[in-house]
């Protein structure tokens, strides 16, 4: 039985649909100590349930196949960057500052989490998709509109707030480049068959083109050479705020793995 027609079938908020989920979150947290040990292709799905200490049956209720899986790993990543947005969004920084901010945290979180480079690329990966059951599909397109819808939001405040003077249309093109920007650093830092195609573009290189797009829109405080010491100052802060939790998540997990 598939989890969405196993958590059809309870009460939402009951106790065994909070067992299910937290079950469910566990497995993708050990799966991703196998994608970290074995690689994205040399990863074996039958592996998880004796690392997890659970039973095949109790694996395959949870997880269909292993294009589920890997789908639901990605979107526990993006949750653990949707997550540290709020946070973006109310910092000490310019309407401007926190666009870029947002994009040059996603793509340094996927550097810290440097296993999720395959990862990145399921996007392009229509077999993946064909296999994958459309509830975890969901899931994962949740947390992508999540991350992007937000980003735009603080965009539009930008425009109540009259910060930004911007269309639309001229909003969405920014919004685009930027979105190619960052998912294209996202695949492509430090992988080394790249090498000889581009070269790895540091944090202040990473802003300065964002900087390109973002500014060429009329801004009351646009970006400027000082903006990146302010920028990276509250990025690094929700990085390590970020490896803190993933610490504290993990410490959680293993102790309920060991008292299973």
């Amino acid at each position: 039985m598939a989890a969405m027609e196993l958590g059809s079938s309870m009460s939402w908020g009951s106790p065994n649909q909070a067992r299910f989920r937290q079950r469910d979150h566990m497995l993708v947290c050990f799966a991703e100590d196998l994608l970290k040990e074995q690689g994205l292709v040399s990863f074996r799905f039958s592996e998880l349930a004796p690392e997890a200490r659970c039973s095949a049956g109790t694996l395959y209720k949870h997880f269909s196949c292993k294009e589920d899986l890997l789908i639901a790993i990605f979107a526990r990543h993006m949750e653990h960057i949707v997550e540290r947005q709020p946070y973006l969004m109310s910092c000490e920084l310019s309407y401007a500052e926190r666009w870029v901010a947002m994009h040059l945290f996603a793509v340094l979180a996927s550097q810290q989490a440097s296993w999720t480079l395959g990862l990145n690329g399921l996007g392009v990966a229509p077999k993946v998709l064909e296999q994958a059951s459309e509830y975890r599909i969901q899931q994962l397109q949740m947390r992508i509109d999540q991350f992007y819808s937000t980003i735009l939001r603080v965009v539009e405040s930008a425009r109540i707030q009259g910060e930004l003077n911007a269309s639309d249309s001229q909003v969405n093109m920014v919004h685009s480049m930027l979105t190619y920007l960052e998912r294209g650093a996202c695949g492509s830092r430090d992988n080394p068959l790249m090498v000889t195609a581009i070269t790895n573009l540091d944090p202040r290189q990473l802003f300065d083109a964002f900087a390109v797009f973002i500014n060429s829109l009329e801004w009351t405080a646009p970006l400027r050479a000082d903006s990146f010491t302010r920028v990276m100052a509250e990025v690094e802060h929700q990085l390590a705020e970020c490896e803190r939790e993933r610490e504290e998540e993990r410490k959680v997990l293993n102790a309920m793995r060991a008292a299973s």
